[in-house]
């Protein structure tokens, strides 16, 4: 069968399903006084065949804002463009001040499904800051909280397809509101049931400028691990995490989507995460960091820390794993993570559970010790409070949290902005999921700017921790070196 031949069928089944029984039903089951007269926004839920959101996202060219979230191995994924209203906040009240303006969104929201599913309806998409306030022109941007309402929303949950659209009512009558679903929802399918790819015409050449080895960054990271470690010695905090940042340019604009297209095939295992505020600034990444995972009282999350690289043989491979586990400095970082989340959750747990030893978890490239956490939370408790309460782990801050975090920026000289912050979404019900947002970079017109950190304990190498921060960059050295792999 020829591509025409598929296209056309395509166009056609998505055809169908906007004039099935079911969904006709559906729209007519919306009747009048379903929409109330104080509903400022109307959400409209319904499954779709079958479409890569990420490629359902790079078909939408009227949005320059996007949104991109994806866990190829729990068979996630989620997709948006547009923006129909945002929730901002700054300052040490930002956590407390994003579930304030949830609820009262909440009030102002009509929101339709027809189908039962824990992430049908509208869901708010983005993140927090590192710190409580992004002062550089570029993070600034971000804001220090900032989360949207998209437009649209594509998810695939394993085999289910489901689309969202959010539409601002405005003085719009019911007749009209109707409509405007018809045609966006017709919009939208007959967009998805059109897939074309151009052929590319010429293949680029190498266009990356960069050095991840500058003599100048290194003699700097060798200077910062040892002022650590001397304040370890004199007993201001147990550990603290430094992170480095390198800027690679490309000689032609960085296309975020291919980049995460890339990172999803490499890293099945992480969050791949695309954040886009423009055609020319977005934040990506794939991280292998649970943050928070929420939903009907029951909290997951993660220990993550200690690292050694992957074997080129099955037998290097186990020795590195098996050294890891035997690493009294490694052992030692990781416990320091699992220590504070357990006593940050548990005056909001009725229960915390975790393993008593870590695992290993194997990456493409990187093995780390791993601690799975769950547990209980009472009822009442927001999914915002949590994470306030987690941010920074000892995994991205140190130990204690307030006594070594105070050091960070004094040492490191850089803005971290939303680098290992919380990223992820929630829904108006209080459920949601975040990662910490490591092996990422700020794409910035034809710069990218990558971060990568190391956690330092008193009888930390300098040497050996540089080295690490190197294996934590090929994520996204690997994305940008893809490009070189496209044709203009």
């Amino acid at each position: 069968m020829n591509s025409q031949t598929t296209d056309k069928d395509r166009s056609t089944e998505f055809i169908e399903t906007l004039e099935s029984n079911e969904f006709t039903s559906f729209l007519h089951s919306l009747s009048f006084q379903d929409f109330s007269d104080d509903s400022k926004w109307i959400s409209v839920t319904l499954p779709i065949p079958g479409i890569d959101p990420l490629a359902a996202l790079e078909l939408d060219s009227d949005h320059k804002e996007k949104f991109y979230w994806d866990h190829p191995e729990q068979n996630i994924s989620i997709s948006a463009g547009g923006k129909v209203t945002e929730l901002k906040a700054t300052g040490t009240e930002r956590f407390n001040e994003i579930a304030e303006k949830t609820k009262e969104i909440k009030k102002n929201i009509a929101s339709f499904s027809s189908i039962k599913h824990s992430m049908a309806g509208p869901l708010f998409l983005g993140g927090y800051s590192f710190g409580d306030h992004n002062i550089s022109p570029v993070w600034n941007r971000f804001g220090a909280a900032r989360f949207i309402l998209p437009e649209w929303m594509l998810i695939k949950n394993g085999n289910l397809h489901l689309l969202t659209l959010t539409i601002e009512r405005g003085e719009k009558k019911i007749h009209d509101i109707y409509q405007e679903i018809i045609e966006r929802v017709t919009a939208f399918l007959n967009l998805a049931g059109t897939i074309e790819h151009n052929a590319p015409k010429r293949k680029r050449r190498s266009n990356i400028v960069c050095s991840l080895q500058n003599p100048e960054d290194k003699v700097r990271w060798l200077s910062n691990v040892e002022k650590a470690k001397k304040l370890i010695s004199e007993g201001e905090f147990e550990k603290i995490v430094l992170a480095r940042k390198v800027t690679v340019e490309s000689k032609y604009p960085l296309n975020p989507s291919v980049m995460v297209h890339k990172l999803r095939q490499k890293y099945p295992g992480c969050y791949n995460f695309l954040i886009q505020l423009d055609s020319d600034t977005s934040f990506i990444g794939a991280t292998p960091e649970r943050l928070a995972s929420f939903e009907k009282g029951t909290f997951l999350t993660e220990g993550l820390a200690g690292s050694t690289s992957r074997g080129k043989t099955a037998l290097e491979d186990a020795s590195l794993a098996h050294s890891l586990m035997g690493s009294k400095k490694d052992r030692i970082e990781h416990q320091f993570v699992v220590r504070a989340i357990n006593d940050n959750l548990k005056p909001y747990s009725l229960r915390v559970e975790h393993p008593s030893q870590p695992q290993v978890k194997k990456l493409q490239n990187v093995q780390h010790l791993f601690t799975p956490i769950s547990a209980s939370i009472k009822t009442g408790i927001q999914i915002h409070e949590l994470i306030q309460n987690l941010h920074p782990t000892p995994a991205v801050g140190g130990f204690p949290r307030d006594e070594a975090t105070r050091y960070i920026q004094d040492i490191e000289r850089i803005e971290r902005g939303w680098y290992s912050a919380p990223v992820g979404w929630f829904n108006l019900n209080g459920s949601g999921e975040f990662a910490v947002a490591i092996r990422s970079a700020l794409l910035h017109e034809q710069k990218a700017h990558l971060y990568a950190g190391c956690g330092i304990v008193a009888d930390s190498d300098a040497e050996t921790e540089w080295n690490e921060t190197l294996l934590k960059f090929e994520p996204m050295m690997d994305a940008i070196n893809q490009l070189d792999e496209l044709y203009d």
